[in-house]
């Protein structure tokens, strides 16, 4: 007899998704046993990860139910589990958050049943995606991080009545009223990108943010560098939110963009950076951010179509 999967699915519950319906296509599949792990507290993701895969009998498949930021926390609790030894199992995202900016960035937006199917019948690829770290506090980044008015975006959802990606949409309207640039330095690699007034800085990592906005174009999961995209006050706000739908951002006049294996993104002005990774603001207790790329750093399922933000096959 054939042996089932084991299948453990890590919940956050406050997530901004449905994570019941989540687990259901999981179980719906009939070919593997699923159980369900539910986080109680902010962090709970990673040592949950963690736990399962240093087990006496590590799951085939860990799941994450929740957002970027709880694919984030699985992704850190299975990462060091792989760090230390041990035969971390793969990830597979689901899309139980708001944007789900990382789900269709190893799937393509497909719907959920079709991906659980997929991924728990044999028929996903195994791919292992670069991590970043923040060099400052240790913490690890699947999605990607940035600075400025995205993260200015997280701090306007909060209270909002609408939800998913439209949420999103409408906090980043709200949020750019009245921002203001700060004046900043972007260095790459020892390479100074831009020095002066900077909207908003995103890197990657993942291409999407928001589960919509190509902001990183260009950017290989996989290929073992960072990108960053630099908006600069000189760019019109109006066309670089019509180029991040339906066009080239990096063809915007006054965006500036680079990549390579360490990005410092800083302050000149002596102030607190506004800096954000995987959808979750960051302290504000520093001017500035150092991240630096882990290569090859985690198993993840993902679409077995050629996607191009996957580079090696």
């Amino acid at each position: 007899m054939e042996q089932r999967l084991r299948v453990v699915a890590v919940v956050n519950p406050a997530a901004g998704g449905d994570g019941d319906r989540v687990v259901a296509a999981l179980e719906a599949v009939g070919a593997a046993d699923v159980e369900v792990v539910r986080t109680t507290a902010p962090g709970d993701a990673t040592d949950i990860a963690h736990k399962l895969a240093s087990g006496d009998r590590p799951p085939d498949v860990v799941v994450s139910v929740g957002g970027d930021g709880t694919a984030c926390q699985v992704a850190t609790g299975l990462f060091h589990a792989g760090e230390a030894g041990l035969p971390a199992p793969p990830l597979l995202i689901a899309p139980g958050g708001t944007g789900n900016s990382a789900y269709r960035g190893l799937w393509d937006d497909q719907p959920w049943e079709q991906v659980a199917a997929t991924a728990l019948t044999g028929g996903a690829a195994t791919r292992r995606l670069d991590l970043a770290r923040i060099a400052h506090n240790g913490d690890l980044v699947l999605l990607g991080s940035g600075s400025g008015l995205f993260a200015a975006t997280l701090l306007a959802i909060r209270g909002r009545a609408e939800r998913g990606r439209e949420l999103l949409m409408a906090a980043a309207v709200a949020a750019m009223d009245g921002y203001a640039p700060y004046p900043g330095r972007v260095t790459v690699d020892g390479e100074v990108v831009h020095e002066g007034g900077v909207v908003e800085t995103i890197i990657g990592g993942f291409r999407h943010r928001g589960g919509l906005l190509d902001l990183v174009p260009g950017s290989v999961l996989d290929d073992g560098k960072l990108d960053i995209t630099v908006v600069t006050a000189e760019v019109e706000m109006r066309v670089f939110s019509q180029a991040a739908v339906g066009g080239d951002v990096h063809a915007v006049p006054g965006v500036r963009a680079a990549r390579g294996d360490r990005i410092r993104v800083e302050r000149l002005d002596g102030q607190p950076l506004l800096f954000e990774h995987d959808g979750e603001v960051m302290p504000e207790d520093a001017p500035a951010c150092d991240v630096e790329v882990v290569p090859a750093a985690l198993a993840v399922l993902a679409s077995p179509r050629s996607l191009p933000w996957f580079g090696r096959g």
